[in-house]
């Protein structure tokens, strides 16, 4: 019994093989072959050939992706907690609320702060 399974996967497996290494032949022998200057360059990432790579990323990226980050976590932990709000008890629903005071103030800090601001 056990030896039949093995046998089908083997089998599925070289129809998988055969059929990626038909794909990659056909695409080969159709697909046109066109080599010049401008295709043999490496891309990078619509920047010229003679521009850094990697140029300086502004601090308010890093600080916005954090902001990002942290709110959507919240989302992430408020929406189980909002699923199961019915089912809850009182200790439970006092600590999302407290919850959402802290990331509230958390936020309201942000701002102030100008972490929200695009300059």
């Amino acid at each position: 019994m056990m030896a039949s399974h093995a046998l089908i996967v083997g089998i599925f497996a070289a129809a998988v093989l055969l059929v990626l290494m038909g794909i990659l032949w056909i695409s080969g022998l159709l697909g046109g072959r066109h080599p010049n200057r401008n295709k043999n360059i490496p891309f990078e990432s619509g920047l010229g050939a003679n521009t850094s790579t990697h140029p300086r990323t502004p601090v308010a990226f890093y600080l916005l992706a954090v902001s990002f980050l942290v709110f959507e976590l919240e989302a992430a932990f408020l929406f189980a907690w909002a699923v199961a709000f019915h089912t809850l008890g009182w200790g439970p629903i006092v600590a999302g609320l407290a919850f959402m005071v802290i990331l509230g103030l958390g936020l309201f800090y942000e701002w102030r702060m100008g972490g929200l601001q695009w300059h």
